[in-house]
Order: structure tokens, then C-alpha cells, then sequence
């Protein structure tokens, strides 16, 4: 077939999901010495297939572009390289992915390998080794075939690790994410190992997981199925994971004395995990999975489907012209199933907390350097009930109806084009675009180079907290006090006002950091909070002492980090040192005269409105403080995104101490 084209579909770089496949005509292969060609009739896609397209093995896969993708595959010998002996056009075969895996009989029948490195099964043709390669009897349909691989050998795989082959003592096994494709292998494969199974999945798959023989059914958006809890309240020997990440605190208490948690697909957390409960000789453990192929494995599968013991249900079939519907039924995944996402907007300038509104929107897609964020929290700013109350009018919102916030801390989902620091699992602290918002949601987009890695000790409210406080108040000290934040330089004289709010609570524990003598105003009820947070001096802003923003101790103020509302220049400059300076962080029309009329008057004594400028690199520095317990970011209150307007509400209020936070 040797100058003949065919059809296929490939990707000419990381990124773009669905729509950046592209159906092209390409020269059919020709097969090599071992090697036949396939006319392929059922290709099988894994998430691994679009994971690789969304750069989680970059630098590895693919070794070169453009990349027709997949690699399960079934269908029919049409030629046979030199040296093969065991196969002749006609002959029905099946090819799988595993790479490495020995090639074994069945009858009549062989299983084969398309090349993971050269991909090619989203085609007419594919190009397998004939050791990997054998028939395909009559009795498993292409479509089974091609379906069962990937899937089935990391379901028993898993369970074979735990030890579920039916000779032993009963075993209680959890089954995660049940109805898709390596959980609907794991139940019935559970149970014909003799396990009590016990499942999860969304509401209308509860009956179809049943079908398949499990023992219970959870619906995962209730409060016993996020908690994982058996309605028997059997413990768990064994949970089979195969949805996204859970915290090891929900599967904790769920599991037996000797229990474990095996990850199908194991990011930077599990593998925290799992290092800790190395180390600290836990009985209850977690394992992540990597699937090693064995030949006899499959041979095991392809019997119990051929005599009817194992179902390989297919959830949709698409024909080849219409391959980037199935990528993106696979893509979406269980995050975005539905394209859809929970949101909260407003349509126009005021309304406060009434005026959200909770909506359903599309979920966002990357642009070039950008990320996916699956949203675990959001901190809300002043700023963010100002633009609504029209005080940005009107350069901001850009447009109606507006998604606000832009703090946000959770794990990528995908990326777009160019992306090179982050792949889908990693867990991020990120700003949205300003311009954009869209923080009070389930998904958001942010820009590369304004996301940065958060480690397992940071929590998403911790990180979320930092981002335009944090940032804030490091700006203040470091550009405009002049501190370094080794503290290295000259000890300064530092006033921080509002000091118990969001920036003020940082802005302290940063001073300190910056080898400063600081002083504080704040309310009564919280003067004990700040001296914890390590000021020198607290002030009460109602006495009289804290009206006039008097030190204690006599100092002069080298810098004032003003955090609280206006204060007329007069109570500030006699509490200034001869080149002191206050810094404004939310400077009005007053704060813009008076900074003009001192740099107008060539005064020592200066004001300085505060621009935020955010940089991934003094982001980072937050974070690794708080990662290694020199910063606290402190957290006020929490809500569910479903009552995002009560958090709202409780921002405008304006008493929070600390960082007032939406959890998605």
C-alpha cells in the first residue's frame, strides 16, 4: 500500500483539546521487519491519550509533532512485514498500548501493541509488532477488544495488590468514580474475587453500578458519599481511586487497621502521601499505581469477556470523522462533564451582597500561556466589592455580567499553548486576570507567569490569602519602606494600621521578618491577635492615643503601612520621622493631592499611593514563607460557594480579622 493515503487525526503541539486536532491525509505506514499494518476497525481512548496532548509528559511524549494519538486499538491484518510468520491478510487481530509487554496466545487469538512513543490508532491504519500481535476470535467484538486493555489491567492490577483473588478471607473494597472505564472493571472483578464492594458514582449511574454487582452505591454529592462513609459502616481493606484527588483525611477513617488506598493515577499529592506514610511506618497506606503490562494479565481478561464473566461496556461510539466528539467526551472528564460550571455574577454597578447572582456558565478554555484551574478557594478583597460598587467606573467590569474575585488557589486541568510550567494534578496559588475576574466559580483562567506551585503544607485558603494582601503588603514594605525581608537592614520604625485585616495581619508578621520595631492600631477586641502576630506596640484606634496614632514608646515612624480608611495628613505627619513616608495601600483623591503637593513642595516627609504590581516571584516568596511557618496567613471565616454572598456580605462589613474565604 505503499504511496496511498489515508485519513487521520492529529495535533501539531501541546494544548487546545478538541479543537486543536485536526483531520489531515497522511501516507498510509508501511509495516517493518516483525511489524504488521492493521485496517483499524475500534480504537479505545484512555485519559492518558489527552493528558499527553495537555503536556503531563512533556519532554517525553510525544517525541515529535504533529502526533496522531491513541494507541488501543482492534481490527484487521491487510499486510506483513519481512520475518512474519504468524499472520496473513485477513487475519482479525487486536493491538494494545503496553508497552513492553510479552506477546501470549489465546486460541487463534493474539494481543498486540501499537508503539505508546508513535501513537497512530486516531487513523485508518496502525502499524503493530508481531510478537504483541495474535487473532481475535469471533466471540469479543472489536469494540470490547479495543475497550478492555488500559482499563481493565489497571483494574486488576490494583486488585491483585490487595490481594483480591477470591481464596482468602472476604475483603471490603471501596470503588471510586465506579461507571467509568477502570471502575466498571474493578467492581465486577472485585466481586469475582469474593470482596464486599461497596461504590461511588454520580446519581443516574447508581442503578448501572449495581448491574454490575456491587454491594453498595454511593451517590458522590452527598454528604456519606464525599465522605466515603459504607452505609453497612464496614472499614475498607482496600479503595480502588479512580476519581480525582480526595485528602487523605476523608479516607483515613474509612479504612481497616491495615488499610490502603490505591491511586490509579497518583499526582504530587499522593506521592506526598505516600512518602509520609513511608516513613512514618503507618499501617493505613497509600500506593500509587503505575500499570505494568503482563502478558498473561490480559490473556486473564480477554477469557473472562469471551465467556461472558467480564463486560466491557461501551459508553459511546463515534465514527473517525467525528473523533473530536469522543476526545472531548473524554476530555471534559468528571470535572466538566457537562461543560458547564457554577458561577456568581452581577449584572450591573451596586446591589452588594444581593446583587449576586448564582448562575450556571460554560467552563472557560486556556489560551496560549494560560491555565485551567479547578477552583478549591477563593479570597476576597475590598477592591472586589468596590469595582462593584462602580468605584473603578468605568474601567472596571469591562462588561457585564461580571464574575468577581480573582484570588484563587487549586489544581490544574489543563493548559494551553506554550504552557511549560504546569501540567494537569499540579497544585497551584494563582491570580485571575483582573480585567477578566472570575474567581466566584467552580473553573477559572489564569496567566502562566501569575501562577505558581503550592506545596502540600499550604493549604488553598492559606495560598488563595496571600495573593493581592500578601503581595500588598511586600510591596509596601520592600519598595516603598525599604526593608529586606532577611532582615539584613538597619532596623526601621514601622506603623501598620488595620493591622488584625488582610493586609495589616501580613504586613506585621512581613515588618518583622524585615528586622523592624512595629507598631499597630487596630480594634480592641483584637489587640491580644496582633501581638501574636509579633507587633511591639498595639494601639487601640478608638483611644485617644490611637486616634492621634501615638507610639507608646515615643518613635517616630520611619513608614506607615496605612491599611485603614482616610486619615487627614495632619495626624500623620507629626508621627514621622524626618524622611518618613506613608505608604496608602487604597489611596483616594485626597491621598493623590496630598502625594503632588509633597512632591510639589520637595518634602521630606512624603505619602505614597500603593499600585499593586503582582510578580510570580514575590508570590512564591509568600508562599514558601507560610510553607515553612514564617508567615501566617490567617483565615477569618470560610463559606461554600453556594453561599458566596454571605462571604460577600461579610467582606463589605468590614471587621474580619484576617482573610475572608469561598471554598469551591
Amino acid at each position: 500500500m505503499a504511496g496511498k493515503l489515508m485519513r487521520a487525526v492529529q495535533y501539531e503541539g501541546y494544548g487546545g483539546g478538541a479543537a486543536g486536532l485536526k483531520h489531515v491525509e497522511v501516507p498510509i505506514p508501511t509495516p517493518a521487519k516483525d511489524e504488521v499494518l492493521i485496517k483499524i476497525e475500534a480504537i479505545s481512548l484512555n485519559p492518558v491519550d489527552w493528558k499527553i496532548q495537555s503536556g503531563v509528559l512533556r519532554h517525553i511524549l510525544p517525541r515529535k509533532f504533529p502526533f496522531i494519538p491513541a494507541t488501543d486499538a482492534a481490527g484487521e491484518v491487510v499486510e506483513v512485514g519481512a520475518g512474519v510468520t504468524k499472520f496473513k491478510p485477513g487475519d482479525k487481530v487486536v493491538a494494545s498500548l503496553n508497552a513492553g509487554a510479552p506477546s501470549f496466545k489465546l486460541g487463534d487469538k493474539l494481543v498486540s501493541k501499537l508503539s505508546y512513543f508513535d501513537g497512530g490508532a486516531l487513523a485508518e491504519y496502525g502499524v503493530a509488532k508481531e510478537k504483541l500481535a495474535a487473532p481475535r476470535s469471533s466471540e469479543v467484538s472489536a469494540a470490547e477488544s479495543a475497550g478492555l486493555v488500559i482499563a481493565g489491567l489497571t483494574a486488576l492490577m490494583a486488585l491483585t495488590q490487595s490481594a483480591v483473588d477470591g481464596t482468602g478471607p472476604r475483603k471490603n473494597i471501596l470503588i471510586t468514580a465506579a461507571s467509568g472505564g477502570v471502575g466498571h472493571y474493578a467492581v465486577q472483578l472485585a466481586k469475582l474475587g469474593n470482596a464486599h464492594v461497596t461504590a461511588t458514582c454520580g446519581a443516574r449511574n447508581v442503578e448501572f453500578v449495581k448491574s454490575l454487582g456491587a454491594d453498595e452505591v454511593l451517590d458522590y454529592k452527598t454528604p456519606e458519599g464525599a465522605a466515603l462513609i459504607s452505609p453497612s459502616g464496614k472499614k475498607y481493606d482496600a479503595v480502588i481511586h479512580c476519581a480525582a484527588t480526595f485528602p487523605w483525611s476523608v479516607f483515613e477513617p474509612n479504612l481497616g487497621s491495615n488499610g490502603k488506598v490505591i491511586d490509579i493515577t497518583p499526582g504530587p499529592q499522593t506521592m506526598w502521601t505516600f512518602a509520609i506514610k513511608k516513613l512514618t511506618l503507618s499501617k493505613k497506606h497509600l500506593v500509587p499505581l503505575y500499570m505494568i503490562p503482563k502478558a498473561e494479565n490480559l490473556q486473564f481478561l480477554v477469557e473472562l469477556v469471551r465467556d461472558r464473566k467480564l463486560k466491557s461496556v461501551i459508553d459511546s461510539k463515534f465514527p473517525l470523522s467525528q473523533a473530536e466528539n469522543a476526545w472531548t467526551k473524554f476530555l471534559l472528564n468528571p470535572f466538566m462533564a457537562a461543560k458547564m460550571m457554577q458561577a456568581l455574577h452581577y449584572e450591573g454597578y451596586g446591589g452588594g451582597a444581593a446583587g449576586l447572582k448564582h448562575v450556571e456558565v460554560p467552563v472557560p478554555k486556556p489560551g496560549k500561556d494560560e491555565i485551567l484551574i479547578k477552583l478549591e478557594a477563593t479570597s476576597l478583597n475590598p477592591v472586589d466589592w468596590k469595582i462593584q460598587k462602580g468605584m473603578l467606573r468605568p474601567l472596571l467590569p469591562r462588561k457585564f455580567p461580571f464574575i468577581p474575585a480573582t484570588d484563587t488557589a487549586g489544581e490544574v486541568v489543563e493548559v494551553g499553548a506554550g504552557v511549560t510550567k504546569f501540567k494537569p494534578g499540579n497544585k497551584v496559588v494563582a491570580s485571575l486576570d483582573y480585567l477578566n475576574g472570575g474567581g466566584l466559580a467552580e473553573f477559572g483562567i489564569a496567566k502562566e507567569k501569575l501562577a505558581v506551585s503550592r506545596p502540600p503544607e499550604v493549604s488553598a485558603a492559606e495560598g488563595a490569602g496571600l495573593i493581592i494582601a500578601g503581595l500588598t503588603a511586600h510591596m509596601a514594605l520592600t519598595q516603598s519602606a525599604g526593608l529586606k525581608m532577611d532582615g539584613t537592614g538597619p532596623s526601621k520604625n514601622i506603623l501598620v494600621t488595620a493591622a488584625s485585616g488582610g493586609v495589616g495581619h501580613y504586613a506585621v508578621q512581613l515588618a518583622k521578618l524585615g528586622n523592624a520595631h512595629v507598631t499597630a492600631t487596630c480594634g480592641a477586641r483584637n489587640l491580644d491577635f496582633v501581638k501574636g502576630l509579633g507587633a511591639d506596640e498595639v494601639l487601640d484606634y478608638k483611644t485617644p492615643e490611637g486616634a492621634a496614632l501615638i507610639s507608646p514608646s515615643g518613635k517616630k515612624y520611619d513608614a506607615v503601612i496605612h491599611c485603614a480608611a482616610a486619615f487627614p495628613w495632619s495626624v500623620f505627619e507629626p508621627n514621622l520621622s524626618e524622611n518618613g513616608k506613608v505608604i496608602d495601600i487604597t489611596p483616594g483623591l485626597k491621598a493623590m493631592w496630598t502625594f503632588a503637593v509633597k512632591k510639589l513642595t520637595f518634602s521630606k516627609k512624603s505619602l505614597v499611593p500603593l499600585l499593586l504590581v503582582p510578580k510570580g516571584e514575590n508570590l512564591q516568596f509568600l508562599v514558601e514563607l507560610v510553607r515553612d511557618g514564617k508567615l501566617k496567613s490567617v483565615i477569618d471565616s470560610k463559606f461554600p460557594l453556594s453561599k458566596a454572598e454571605d462571604a460577600w456580605a461579610k467582606s463589605i462589613d468590614g471587621h474580619a480579622t484576617g482573610k475572608v474565604i469561598v471554598e469551591q
